[in-house]
């Protein structure tokens, strides 16, 4: 029982640093721009129906967000290289959100050392984590179609 607790405890510290781990990974060591034209970046009107229908656009403002030099709520300039700039974050920050939604099943791995019913604990909360970082990678893409637009408009 006390193991269990612990190994949970140790899961718990494990998905805090494989956020941060993950962000930081990506941001230091890819320092090259990303490609938006790329296809995994690519935003259709079909998906920017979806985020619509969701009603993304009312709720993305109440999330939070770590990157403070791009708010998404405010634009800080129109000039073509800030919004290159923002365009390219996007990409960085959805990059960032599935990596981690990914990443995060490794957790199973604590399952090993646990009561065999403590699996579908450590698989509960992967798919919990992964879910929760669903919203934040459709805010990016919703973004992105829009500093998209903006940036062709310039």
């Amino acid at each position: 029982m006390w193991f269990s607790l612990w190994m949970t405890l140790i899961n718990t510290a494990y998905w805090v640093g494989l956020h941060f781990l993950v962000a930081f990974l990506v941001t230091k060591f890819h320092p090259e721009p990303f490609d938006e034209a790329k296809p995994f970046f690519v935003v259709s009107g079909r998906e920017m129906n979806f985020y619509r229908s969701i009603r993304l656009p009312y709720w993305k403002d109440k999330l939070p967000q770590y990157n403070h030099d791009f708010d998404k709520r405010h634009l800080q300039g129109k000039d073509k290289a800030y919004l290159r700039l923002f365009i390219n974050q996007t990409c960085r920050a959805e990059v960032i959100h599935d990596l981690i939604a990914l990443a995060g099943f490794s957790s199973l791995s604590f399952s090993v050392f646990c009561d065999e019913g403590m699996v579908w604990l450590f698989l509960s909360i992967a798919l919990f984590i992964a879910l929760c970082n669903l919203p934040f990678s459709m805010i990016q893409r919703y973004n992105r179609y829009r500093l998209v637009a903006l940036e062709e408009k310039r």
